[in-house]
This record gives structure tokens, C-alpha cells and sequence, in this order.
């Protein structure tokens, strides 16, 4: 019984280094110093989801972002408008992907997408209640946090503006050809 208790010992301790490595090179959260990823590592939760759950839905009311620390996860969207919805695979997460961050910033959003665990995941959660806690705890730690975040919501802004602009392009060659 002894060696049972060791090994979990050193499973937990190998555990919080996975947690802090993935802060640590998580694209939002690289700037943050060492004792910054440790401040931020306590205020992160640890979430496991089975095969085929659900992390979250279209339409649910976002609360937060997501990292993922082991598993495969499809992102997707529901098209409602006809009578059978139909759903699309938007893309697909794994190991180091974040998701969900649009959240933490705007207040009763509702989720445009669903997130699905493809095999058996666990994730980092960071939820706006932990983002206000290190802003009124730390404000440098939550500056550099929000303009990180400010940085790749401006970013993926930016992908979608350019996506609209090839799908009209699109739409108006198909509907020239169509002439």
C-alpha cells in the first residue's frame, strides 16, 4: 500500500509540471513571468470529459476559455435554419489549443460554437471570475493577460474579416459563371 501512495505522490507532482508548462507556452499567458504562471496556476481548474462529452454547447451562456492538456477535441457549429440541423466541423484541438476565450471579455455571450471531447480529455479552465481575481489581486499580472487577449481576439477578428472577403469573392464568381 505504501508504493501506491508514492507513486500517486509523484503523479500529482508530474501532473502540476504538465499544468505549468502548458501555462507557460500557452500563447496568452507567455509574457507572465515564473511567479506569475504559479499565481496563475492557482486560480486555473482542471476538468476531465469522457469520450463524446460535450465541454460545451451552442448557445450555452460562455463563462470562460479552455486549454487543452491531453486529448483531441472538435469544435463545431449547428446550422438551424433548416428543419434537420446540420452540424460542421469547424476544426479541430489538441494538446496546447485554446478555445473559448471570447468569454472571459464579453459579458452574457452565448456560445457561437460546441466544443466535443473526441477521446478522453482534460483541460485547463479559465473562467472570468478567475481573470477579475488576478486583475484585483495582481493588476500588472492582469494587464498583461488582457492585452494578450485583446491581441488574439483582434487577431481572429481580422482571420474572419479576411474569410468573408474570399466567400464573397466566391459567391460573386459562382453567381457570374451562373449568368
Amino acid at each position: 500500500m505504501v508504493d501506491l501512495f508514492w507513486q500517486n505522490f509523484f503523479r500529482k507532482d508530474l501532473q502540476e509540471t504538465q499544468i505549468h508548462e502548458l501555462l507557460k507556452n500557452c500563447y496568452l499567458f507567455e509574457g507572465l513571468s515564473r511567479r506569475e504562471i504559479k499565481f496563475l496556476r492557482s486560480n486555473v481548474h482542471i476538468r476531465d470529459y469522457k469520450p463524446g462529452e460535450f465541454i460545451f454547447k451552442q448557445g450555452d451562456l460562455g463563462v470562460g476559455m479552455y486549454i487543452v492538456l491531453k486529448g483531441h477535441i472538435n469544435i463545431y457549429v449547428e446550422d438551424r435554419s433548416s428543419e434537420e440541423p446540420e452540424a460542421q466541423v469547424i476544426t479541430n484541438l489538441k494538446e496546447g489549443d485554446f478555445f473559448g476565450e471570447s468569454a472571459l471579455v464579453d459579458s452574457n455571450e452565448k456560445r457561437t460554437a460546441s466544443a466535443l471531447a473526441q477521446d478522453q480529455v482534460r483541460c485547463v479552465g479559465f473562467f472570468k471570475p478567475d481573470l477579475f481575481e488576478i486583475i484585483e489581486r495582481n493588476p500588472s499580472t492582469g494587464v498583461k493577460i488582457v492585452l494578450r487577449l485583446c491581441e488574439v481576439l483582434g487577431r481572429r477578428l481580422k482571420e474572419t474579416g479576411h474569410k468573408i472577403t474570399e466567400l464573397r469573392k466566391e459567391i460573386q464568381l459562382i453567381a457570374q459563371q451562373s449568368e
